[in-house]
C-alpha cells in the first residue's frame, strides 16, 4: 500500500516537470504579452531566409567580408619608366608587349607580386567611346601584355573591368580594343553590375567621409591582386587624368558631384582603394581636349613626350613623373600634391629609386 503510495506520488511528481520543462520552453519563445521573444524571432527569421535565399543568405549572415589590404610582395621600390621605338618594323603590339614586359622584370617580375592560384584584377581606363589612336583610353596592347604576364606567373584568374562613362560599356570595350585584346590573352571581361556597389566609410576622409565602391575591387574575398592601367592625357577639371584619377572606374554613386572641388576628393578616394600595382601607359599621351578627345591632332606620339610605360607601386611617384610629359610640375596639379600630403605616396620620384630603359 505504502509503496502503490510511492509510484503514484513521483509519477505526478515526473509530469509536474514535464509540463513545467514544456511551457519553460514555450516561454523562451514568447514574452509575457505573448509575444515571440527577441531569441525566438531571430531563430524564425534565420530559418525563413535560409529556406527562401538558400546557402547564400547563410554564408552572408555568417560574417562581414573583409576589406582587401595592400598584398605583400617582393617587387622592388621605385619608378621604371621604359621608352619604345615607335618606328620599329615588328609593330605596335609586339614594342608595346617588350615595353611592358622590361618595365615589370626591372621591379623583380611580376611573379614577386603574383602567386599561384591568385585572382587578379586589371583595372584599365574603357571610358569613352573611342579607339586607341584617340589615347582616350588605355592602349590595348599594354593590357595583354599585363594579362599574358599575370597568367605566366600562376594567376588562377584575371579580370579586365572598368566603370566607364557610356551607356552601353560594350561599345567602349570593343572600340578600345581592350575586349578583344584582353580575351586572346587569356582574360575574363566583365562589364558593371550596379548592384554590387557599396558605401564604405573612408578612413581619414578630409572631404568624402564615405562613398560606394565596387566590391568586387575591395574585398578580399573577390580578388588577391589589383592592378591600375591608367592611360596619361589631359583633364578639364582635374587637369590631368593619369593613375590616382582613374580610381573613379572603380566607384558608383554621383561621380559628377566630385568634380566640384575634386583634388581632395581624388585624395580621399585613393586612402581606400588597395592599388598594389600601377601601370601607366604613355605610349600615346592626350595632351588636350580631355578627357574624351576624339581629335588626332590633340595626341603626342612622339619621343620626346610620349612612348612610355611607367611603373611602380607607388601610385603618386607615377602621376608626379606623368605630369612632367605635359610640361607640368607635380605640385601644380592638386590632387598630386594632396595625395602626397596624405601619404599615400612620394611626389619626388627620384628619391625613391629611378630606373629609365630603351627597347
Amino acid at each position: 500500500m505504502d509503496d502503490g503510495r510511492f509510484k503514484i506520488v513521483n509519477r505526478k511528481k515526473r509530469n509536474h516537470r514535464f509540463h513545467r520543462l514544456k511551457k519553460n520552453r514555450k516561454s523562451k519563445k514568447m514574452n509575457s504579452k505573448g509575444k515571440i521573444s527577441r531569441r525566438g524571432f531571430l531563430k524564425t527569421g534565420i530559418a525563413v531566409g535560409a529556406g527562401v535565399y538558400g546557402l547564400p543568405y547563410l554564408r552572408a549572415i555568417k560574417k562581414k567580408p573583409t576589406l582587401k589590404q595592400l598584398k605583400e610582395h617582393d617587387l622592388k621600390p621605385g619608378i621604371v619608366v621604359v621608352h619604345g621605338d615607335s618606328a620599329n618594323a615588328n609593330g605596335e603590339e609586339v614594342v608595346v608587349k617588350e615595353m611592358v614586359r622590361r618595365a615589370i622584370s626591372a621591379l623583380g617580375g611580376m611573379r614577386k607580386l603574383v602567386s599561384n592560384g591568385d585572382r587578379v584584377l586589371i583595372k584599365p581606363n574603357i571610358a569613352w567611346n573611342q579607339a586607341p589612336e584617340f589615347a582616350a583610353n588605355t592602349n590595348p596592347c599594354v593590357v595583354a601584355a599585363l594579362v599574358a604576364l599575370c597568367k605566366d606567373a600562376g594567376a588562377r584568374s584575371v579580370m579586365v573591368i572598368d566603370h566607364t562613362c557610356s551607356a552601353n560599356p560594350e561599345t567602349s570595350y570593343n572600340r578600345s580594343g581592350i575586349a578583344s585584346a584582353a580575351i586572346r590573352a587569356g582574360a575574363k571581361v566583365s562589364y558593371i553590375n550596379k548592384n554590387r556597389f557599396r558605401d564604405f566609410v573612408i578612413p581619414d576622409g578630409t572631404v568624402l567621409k564615405q562613398w560606394s565602391f565596387y566590391e568586387e575591387m575591395v574585398y578580399k574575398d573577390e580578388v588577391d591582386v589589383l592592378i591600375n592601367v591608367p592611360i596619361a592625357k589631359q583633364h578639364g577639371t582635374s587637369r590631368l587624368s593619369m593613375a590616382l584619377k582613374n580610381v573613379f572606374g572603380m566607384i558608383g554613386g554621383d561621380r559628377g558631384s566630385l568634380h566640384t572641388d575634386i583634388h581632395p576628393k581624388i585624395a580621399d578616394l585613393n586612402k581606400f582603394v588597395k592599388v598594389d600595382l600601377t601601370v601607366l601607359d604613355a605610349f600615346r599621351i592626350l595632351k588636350k581636349n580631355g578627357p574624351t578627345g576624339g581629335r588626332l591632332d590633340d595626341v603626342d606620339n612622339s619621343q620626346e613626350h610620349a612612348r612610355r610605360i611607367i611603373v611602380s607601386t607607388d601610385p603618386v611617384a607615377v602621376d608626379a613623373y606623368g605630369a612632367t610629359l605635359f610640361g607640368i610640375k607635380p605640385k601644380d596639379v592638386g590632387y598630386i600634391r594632396k595625395s602626397h600630403e596624405e601619404g599615400l605616396g612620394e611626389i619626388d620620384y627620384t628619391s625613391i629609386g629611378f630606373e629609365e630603359f630603351h627597347v
